[in-house]
């Protein structure tokens, strides 16, 4: 029952979004509303303490939306400055087939990106810079938040793997794993094996499904002709992730597989290897004829056009891969707020240095007015549209950080109930008795859902994950494997998520389009993770 009444806020957020197509800044302050309510009413919560974590959940939106506004003042910067067309045409010189543009582009470099600084940015980097490439907004968003699976458990550098690992290294003795660094390879191997293979599948159905909603034919059929390049692109990914994490574990799994991958794939494409017959573009998009011949046609280096992004990946490399040696003084000098209005656990810390909004996106937007000399009326330009942009976003973020914090503190009542997310993670478990196994990704997955991020899905139910394999007698690397995965797949779904890309790629209240359409991949992602672990153990690989 407490489960129900828990899952009342997400099912409304559901049923707005994706039953009534009501945009996400107006349905996230409905169920924040709904979620206080039940808090009072129910779970015996104060009005101090829904109001101090409602205001903490405020202030933690600040990180994400940091990175939104970066994202898109940088995309709008290089607009503005035609810097984003000579991008194209780099790209229609390695080949005009929009479909392999979104594999190299929304799969390959985003997950590079994923791999350096995690945490949403991917999508934000690389949606703008495929609707640079001609595909429409929606497509953009739709491609890269799917894409942005597979990697996502070693993201920023392995957070995702490391913190589940961290979380549940107190209790790791008492199954006789002493070595925490061998259990971190351990889970990075059996986590990747499950993407892996779930990429050889989920590449060209994305494009599958661009092709179906937005191609000129309204044909999934279209996506045949690049299935080979889509499956090539799997394989050099899988072959580079799997040893890297056996041996490496997750720090440098994404960076280095989406490094070979990105060289691979342009390879070739430039040496014409698995491209299809006829070339396949969005409609309304000029098909050039001669891609070289209109290189020339650009007064702007494909250098000087390539900074920004080379800037922001480069930081991202130095700053968050542990062997630099950087990476700890990022955190340096955080602005800290503990105990907001007396309530204890009610702490907000921005770690300003650490916000790839701020460093390096909105660094490198200044150092690009000056590059590429804009004036200042293209600069007013460019920040009022970022502006603008912002605007729906930031309300959906504040409501929704506020809900999740409700949920994440409401164990702070007078009727000794746990948390309103622990109640609806043993309701599902009590459900699912001896089917945990099939429920463990499932957690996972509403655990992004509702925090926007692998990581923090990752270290709220890893714990929970690891005591219920306990009770029922399932091997405890497995489940927190699937916990995982869970969480790496439940990007494609997080409202959060879905509410970010919109508002980079210009189509704030989209958001129940968006996951309608991302709810069918992601549970063709949850069969494949399920299946493939299934596989593991019976060939005792796993467990």
């Amino acid at each position: 029952m407490l489960a129900i009444i828990a899952a009342i806020p997400i099912i409304l957020t559901i049923i707005l979004t994706v039953g009534l197509n009501i945009p996400a800044k107006k349905a996230l302050p409905m169920a924040w509303a709904a979620c206080a309510i039940i808090g009072l009413a129910y779970w015996g919560m104060d009005v101090t303490h829904v109001v101090a974590y409602t205001i903490t959940g405020f202030l933690g939106s600040i990180d994400t939306l940091l990175i939104i506004f970066g994202a898109i003042l940088l995309m709008n910067m290089l607009n503005e400055a035609g810097a984003m067309r000579r991008i194209e045409a780099m790209f229609n010189g390695i080949t005009e087939d929009a479909r392999i543009q979104l594999v190299i582009v929304g799969f390959a470099f985003a997950a590079f990106i994923e791999g350096a600084a995690g945490f949403g940015t991917p999508a934000a980097i690389c949606a703008p810079l495929v609707i640079g490439l001609g595909a429409p907004p929606m497509a953009a968003a739709l491609a890269c938040l799917m894409f942005n699976s597979s990697p996502v458990p070693f993201g920023a550098a392995g957070t995702p793997t490391n913190s589940a690992a961290e979380i549940i290294k107190d209790v790791l003795p008492s199954i006789g794993v002493t070595d925490l660094s061998l259990f971190k390879q351990d889970l990075s191997f059996l986590s990747t094996i499950g993407m892996c293979v779930g990429s050889l599948v989920i590449i060209w159905l994305v494009i599958g499904v661009v092709c179906m909603k937005f191609g000129k034919n309204k044909s999934f059929s279209d996506v045949f002709p690049v299935v080979p390049f889509c499956l090539f692109t799997s394989i050099v990914f899988s072959c580079v992730s799997i040893p890297v994490a056996k041996v490496m574990g997750a720090e440098l799994t994404s960076l280095v597989a989406a490094a070979v991958t990105i060289f691979a794939t342009i390879g070739a494409a430039k040496a014409g290897f698995l491209m299809p017959k006829e070339i396949w573009r969005f409609p309304g998009t000029e098909i050039k004829k001669d891609a070289k011949k209109q290189n020339t046609q650009h007064s702007m280096s494909l250098l000087k056009a390539w900074t920004p992004y080379l800037l922001v990946t480069l930081w991202l490399v130095v700053t968050r891969v542990p062997q630099f040696g950087i990476k700890p003084l990022m955190g340096s000098f955080p602005i800290t707020m503990t105990n907001i209005m007396g309530v204890e656990g009610a702490s907000f810390t921005l770690k300003w240095l650490n916000n790839p909004g701020l460093f390096p996106f909105i660094l490198v937007v200044f150092i690009g007015f000056a590059m590429y000399g804009l004036s200042s009326s293209q600069i007013s330009n460019v920040l009022y549209k970022s502006y603008k942009q912002l605007v729906g976003a930031t309300i959906a973020l504040l409501f929704g950080f506020a809900m999740v914090y409700l949920f994440r503190y409401s164990n702070a009542n007078v009727c000794g109930y746990d948390s309103m997310l622990v109640a609806m993670a043993k309701g599902m478990a009590d459900l699912a008795g001896a089917n945990y196994f099939y429920i463990a990704p499932v957690i996972g997955s509403v655990g992004a859902f509702m925090f926007g991020s692998n990581t923090v899905s990752n270290i709220m139910f890893a714990p929970l994950q690891f005591a219920t394999a306990d009770i029922l007698n399932i091997p405890h690397i497995v489940i927190v494997a699937l916990q995982n995965q869970g969480g790496a797949i439940g990007n494609m779904v997080c409202i959060n998520n879905i509410v970010a890309v919109c508002a980079t790629t210009g189509i704030v209240g989209a958001e129940g389009k968006i996951l309608k359409t991302t709810v069918g991949p992601w549970f063709v992602y949850y069969l494949i993770v399920i299946g493939v672990m299934v596989l593991l153990m019976n060939l005792g690989i796993a467990g």
